[in-house]
């Protein structure tokens, strides 16, 4: 199928899914947007969609394995939020990295430009991007990140409430007698 013919599909399916409300919705947009960037990975230059792809390759695979560079930078970034948690547990700002990982922030930067620079329907990120990261949470639980960074072993999230993320980070060495580290948000 032509990258147009995808794009037309893409289109048609966000005007008619807003805000997505199965999981099986979620996993249909991520291969779609997939199969556009393979199409477009020798050919456009409208921006970097890294992130974006990891996330549309970890949406279909039990466990990720190979880590891009971007996705080793934020696990990275991650593993230090949680470590200096662990040695100074005060009060965090809500917004720390492993929030915005928990937020899906970066994705949401990408996936707007995604979506805009194509023409498609942006309200998913607009005004329905709370229930997408709702139902991507849920068909990546129990999928690890293997190995993302040399501190961490495992980065996964696990089942959770409705309206809930949590996550489980499981280091290679313990940190002030911990091997791993969990996090929690509530939408």
């Amino acid at each position: 199928m032509a990258r147009e013919e995808i794009i037309e599909k893409l289109a048609d399916f966000l005007n008619r899914h807003n805000p997505l409300i199965e999981e099986c919705h979620v996993v249909y947009l991520m291969v779609e947007i997939r199969k556009v960037l393979d199409h477009e990975k020798d050919h456009r230059q409208d921006g970097d969609f890294s992130l974006l792809r990891f996330y549309c390759d970890w949406t279909v695979h039990t466990e990720k394995t190979r880590i891009t560079d971007n996705m080793r930078s934020i696990m990275d970034a991650v593993f230090k939020d949680a470590k200096s948690h662990i040695e100074a547990p005060a009060m965090r700002g809500s917004m720390s990295p492993v929030m915005q990982f928990a937020y899906m922030d970066k994705l949401k930067e990408q996936m707007g430009s995604f979506l805009k620079a194509r023409g498609l329907n942006t309200a998913i990120v607009s005004n329905s991007w709370l229930p997408f990261v709702q139902l991507l949470v849920k068909v990546l639980e129990n999928q690890p990140i293997n190995n993302p960074t040399d501190d961490v072993v495992l980065f996964s999230f696990v089942p959770a409430a409705e309206r809930c993320v949590q996550g489980v980070i499981i280091f290679k060495q313990p940190i002030n007698g911990y091997d791993h580290y969990k996090f929690a948000n509530a939408y």
